[in-house]
């Protein structure tokens, strides 16, 4: 199977699944019922539209016969791709609220863009992470008046057994 059919196919399930677990969501108390769901469904969406969109053009491609990687760039494989990305999004998600936004999102952005484009371009890795992670941050922050999760050294230090 192709790399792109793959990467389609696996962002169409993780749309689908994420959609199904925001219909969980419980309805909101005061206003829209559905406005706890609207951004989640939104992304759900978003990635199987993707997914569908990978597909299609991965079909395109297998059509008109073009062949895979022909540049002979070097390609970490989607498995390691795919196995990592999942990996660090739980990681991510256990550690952003103790660890808070910046310090939490500054590791993920590093260490996804790291596995994405390979080590060597460490210097482009950290500009991109610092601008996503404070760009983001001030749009929360100063746009949307949204305080985002900041260190917590007491659950940090449940975490080693008090050691700090």
């Amino acid at each position: 199977m192709r790399r792109d059919t793959v990467v389609g196919l696996f962002s169409v399930l993780l749309g689908g699944l994420y959609g199904a677990a925001t219909l969980q969501i419980r309805d909101a108390t005061i206003g829209n019922p559905w406005s706890p769901r609207v951004f989640p469904l939104g992304i759900s969406v978003f990635l199987i539209l993707l997914g569908v969109a990978a597909l299609v053009v991965d079909r395109k491609k297998a059509s008109a016969g073009h062949r895979e990687s022909a540049s002979g760039a070097k390609d970490p494989g989607c498995i390691k791709l795919i196995v990592g990305t999942v990996v660090l999004c739980g990681a991510y998600g256990f550690a952003f609220e103790p660890l808070g936004y910046i310090l939490s999102t500054l590791c993920f952005m590093f260490c996804l863009l790291t596995l994405v484009n390979e080590p060597k371009r460490w210097v482009a890795n950290i500009v991109i992470t610092l601008i996503f992670t404070f760009a983001l941050w001030g749009t929360f922050v100063y746009v949307f008046d949204i305080m985002l999760p900041s260190f917590n050294l007491e659950e940090v230090r449940g975490w080693i057994g008090g050691g700090i």
